[in-house]
């Protein structure tokens, strides 16, 4: 049949355009396609002035989605995305430097490539860009200093602020700041944030958190010394808020804050903490590096408490929100929020059952650790105190179950929870309501989710070495 010439040029000009279309598209993907080396540089862009790393201490993806369900507002048919969602640019692996010795110590040691991190060895690798040990700060594998970000910024001019829920002598923070062979040195990591200076002044124009134990000594008063160094020192909200000065030193508790959900209208935010550390380090015009860590995230995942988990997220979530603000009203600011690693093994659904359920949290009135001291200090049974504190009745097996755990058993007092069996058994409770899985009481492998909003966040795309991230917040923020 004889196709009419207006026919056959029409057909001719479809498959001329789906060739152009597929050729196009074929140059698109293989643009795309980079090498490791080539995907490994960071682009060129726009220096930011300012770099806000934010650390959700043991958040992977499940604890950001628990959050998410918790959220959610249930008279809509979808779950609403978090503040924070939509600047997802990526994952970052988290693994460290770990060293075999087989069980008894007697064997050769080896390096252990598939080993899991502690918040010590990650921190010093967004500090430094540099992989350690685990359980070492601020040093390399055999021992020497490694220089931190906080120190390359003030060699530049720039202030520096760390912002912490734990003890701000704890992993993360202390990664950041000090120099020991051993996280636990609390003693030592307190006199380095002291003692280490640059131009006649410590190291960091702002440190708030907990920690008051570590600083306030019988061998050294580092609170008096501060005080004497010209710093502004707040010991509560009121006086947190109020505060107008460039220099801040804040210590809201002995070792850790209480959970979120759990403190008193004397206790800040982490929120509070934020927006006090940026309107100190804002009076610096050569601009600063800003460290804000959840750090109970953690705390709470180390006992499987998902209530306790929520909390910490909720208050990690608002403090995202004051970092994000203030850099959208800024516009030089660079905001990046990563977790060191996963704890716990969370997983939202268990036992085959295909639901989880975030309704027994909303209307807590406290977290399973505040419930805990309220039984330690009284004589009453755990389920009483229990069921004043939660929105739902507990059946008869829940009050048998709680009932039955033991009174008390030891436990780190840093971690600010005494009975651990009387914990635990909430917790427990709280994870079978929920539909709440764990796979462990301490870290996991898995890889934590990572976000990033300003000037030169592209750089943040994709899967990253955890050193590989403090490498480029160096390049981010240095000349």
């Amino acid at each position: 049949m004889t196709v009419p010439f207006a026919a056959a040029d029409a057909n001719a000009m479809r498959i001329t355009t789906r060739l152009v279309f597929t050729s196009l598209l074929f140059l698109l993907c293989c643009s795309c396609l980079q090498t490791p080396q080539t995907a490994a540089t960071p682009a060129k862009t726009d220096k930011p002035k300012n770099v806000i790393l934010m650390i959700g201490d043991g958040m992977g993806f499940a604890q950001v989605k628990a959050y998410r369900y918790y959220a959610d507002d249930p008279s809509t048919p979808l779950i609403e995305p978090l503040p924070f969602d939509r600047y997802l640019v990526g994952a970052v692996v988290t693994d460290s430097i770990s060293i075999d010795c087989g069980k008894d110590g007697t064997a050769p040691c080896v390096r252990d490539p598939y080993a899991i991190t502690d918040s010590a060895s990650a921190a010093t690798t967004y500090a430094t860009g540099q992989d350690t040990l685990i359980g070492r700060l601020g040093l390399s594998p055999t021992g020497e200093i490694q220089q931190n970000i906080i120190e390359m910024a003030r060699r530049n001019g720039k202030s520096a602020g760390l912002v912490a829920t734990s003890q701000i002598t704890h992993a993360t923070p202390a990664a950041f700041a000090a120099h020991v062979l051993d996280r636990y040195q609390y003693s030592d990591i307190a006199d380095q944030l002291f003692d280490n200076q640059w131009d006649n002044a410590p190291l960091c124009a702002v440190l708030l958190g907990g920690g008051t134990a570590d600083l306030q000594r019988k061998d050294r008063d580092l609170v008096a010394e501060f005080t004497g160094a010209g710093y502004t020192v707040v010991s509560n909200r009121d006086e947190l808020l109020q505060a107008n000065a460039s220099h801040l030193l804040g210590l809201f508790a002995p070792w850790g804050l209480a959970r979120a959900w759990d403190r008193d209208a004397n206790v800040p935010s982490l929120a509070d903490m934020t927006r006090a550390a940026l309107k100190a380090l804002e009076q610096n015009p050569q601009g600063f590096f800003l460290m804000v860590e959840g750090s109970e995230i953690d705390w709470a995942a180390h006992e499987d408490d998902i209530a306790g988990v929520v909390s910490e997220t909720e208050d990690f979530s608002k403090a995202i929100e004051v970092a994000l603000e203030f850099a959208a009203k800024q516009g030089n600011t660079l905001v990046v929020i990563t977790a060191d690693h996963e704890t716990g093994g969370l997983s939202l659904g268990r036992d085959d059952i295909y639901h989880w359920d975030p309704r027994p949290l909303r209307g807590m009135k406290k977290t399973p650790a505040a419930m805990t001291e309220e039984y330690l200090a009284g004589s009453e049974p755990l389920s009483q105190v229990v069921a004043r504190s939660i929105p739902f009745t507990l059946t008869a097996e829940e009050q048998t179950r709680l009932d039955n755990y033991p009174h008390e058993v030891p436990s780190d007092p840093s971690y600010g929870v005494a009975g651990i069996g009387a914990y635990m058994g909430i917790n427990d409770m709280m994870s079978r309501r929920t539909v709440t899985g764990w796979s462990t009481l301490g870290h996991t492998g898995v890889d934590v989710p990572l976000y990033a909003f300003g000037p030169g966040s592209e750089n943040f795309r994709g899967l990253l070495q955890n050193e590989e991230l403090g490498q480029r917040l160096q390049a981010a923020l240095l000349p």
